[in-house]
């Protein structure tokens, strides 16, 4: 430990350090550091870690107190045994339905939690009374930190076992991450969103731009939970999403069904735009059946905007190949939204706009030549011009001098 640069913890996933004394501690469950009373001026659902100390001081605490940690073990409420953080088990944040549902041990009061990003790199570390609300208020803070979890879980509130198993885990992990250690960080974590604005007037409108953005953000991590601001926060021109009311479990049993549902009806594809890998959502809000194939409303969201359209799908365009109309209608909003097409229109169309508030299928391929080539490689022959009706101009009809004066004389005289 004592070669590893200030501030590695915060580059490298956690990996167990000072093995001899953090492994004898942490199976201990319980190591002493600040007075508990600092904790207990914070304690709410997601309570917030100090990390304070240096890991050069935290290993001379322990050490000092060693003999009280000894003390401590005999005598910790604590009805689970503490693990290193290496050997709990991570889970995602947000599960296959878009839910954040911890799975909680009955008769659980309080949880010590770790929550890691999307390269499974520490990232904070929390003390709660209510684990799931707890990890939605982390992860509307930070989405884009809050990919995955491990938890140790006690059947009774003491809050000292639990300070004292965070500092278990900064130590194994060489320090404290970034979002307890640093203090711009550590506010990020642990407070509503600032919306920055200037002037008391502009406070609430800027908070309501600021939720919106977060709600997005939500949304592209593929969150189908409920949010409802803090309205007393909004005014101040800050941003907090309120706790999940607790639900019985007839309640909890729908709630799964309902994003189950969800969860089946939303795609997330990948695709390249303007020469960057890109990803967009897909969610089908209705899908009905046609004499002619599939009617679709759905609402895809892109670069944290989202626009609404219903598209009809031929069935010649997946009956013969064996596809789902919503892998056609995926390929289609990858070709259009690397084409910029514009994603919503307004008024009476002009006759370059592509009608992309209601399509068909047969349109897309009637308006680009080159739609033909989004289906390369897999084996698909699109119905091509034969299919359809065109109203081209063959023949000249009435004056041939269509100069507009000639056309102004020729109305002038009928």
């Amino acid at each position: 430990m004592q070669g590893l640069a200030a501030g590695a913890s915060e580059r490298l996933p956690c990996l167990p350090h000072n093995h001899d004394l953090a492994s004898r501690l942490s199976r201990l469950g319980v190591l002493p550091k600040q007075p508990v009373q600092q904790v207990q001026q914070q304690w709410h659902s997601c309570l917030p870690a100090s990390g304070q100390l240096s890991r050069q001081s935290v290993l001379a605490h322990h050490k000092r107190q060693h003999a009280s940690a000894l003390h401590a073990a005999d005598t910790s409420s604590a009805a689970t045994s503490s693990q290193t953080l290496e050997d709990l088990e991570m889970f995602s944040v947000l599960d296959t339905t878009g839910a954040i549902l911890p799975d909680v041990p009955e008769g659980t009061e309080a949880s010590v939690f770790a929550v890691y990003n999307d390269k499974r790199q520490l990232q904070y570390v929390g003390l709660s009374k209510d684990l799931r609300n707890s990890l939605r208020t982390v992860f509307s803070r930070r989405p884009d930190k809050s990919h995955f979890f491990k938890a140790q879980h006690y059947s009774t509130l003491d809050q000292e076992a639990m300070v004292a198993l965070r500092d278990a885990w900064f130590s194994e992990c060489g320090g404290p991450p970034s979002g307890n250690k640093l203090a711009m960080e550590r506010n990020l974590w642990q407070l509503p969103v600032d919306a920055g604005a200037i002037s008391a007037r502009g406070r609430q409108k800027a908070a309501e731009e600021q939720m919106r953005a977060q709600l997005e953000l939500i949304r592209q991590r593929g969150c189908n939970e409920e949010w409802e601001a803090n309205p007393e926060l909004l005014e101040q021109g800050k941003v907090d999403f309120l706790p999940s009311k607790a639900m019985s479990p007839e309640e909890l049993a729908a709630l799964k069904a309902r994003l189950a549902d969800m969860a089946a009806r939303m795609r997330t594809v990948e695709t390249i735009i303007d020469g960057q890998p890109e990803r967009f959502s897909i969610f089908f809000r209705m899908n009905f059946q046609t004499n002619g194939g599939r009617m679709m409303d759905v609402a895809v969201t892109f670069e944290q905007r989202e626009t609404k359209h219903r598209v009809i799908v031929g069935k010649e365009y997946y009956e013969p190949y064996g596809l789902e109309p919503e892998l056609v209608v995926e390929r289609v909003f990858s070709f259009l939204l690397a084409k910029r097409v514009q994603r919503q229109t307004e008024g009476l169309l002009l006759s370059a706009q592509f009608p992309i508030n209601y399509f068909s299928i047969s349109e897309v391929e009637q308006n680009f030549p080159d739609f033909e080539a989004a289906w390369e490689g897999h084996g698909i022959q699109l119905p091509g011009d034969g299919k359809f009706w065109r109203f081209n101009k063959i023949h000249n009809y009435g004056s041939s001098d269509e100069d507009p004066s000639s056309l102004k004389r020729v109305f002038e005289t009928t």
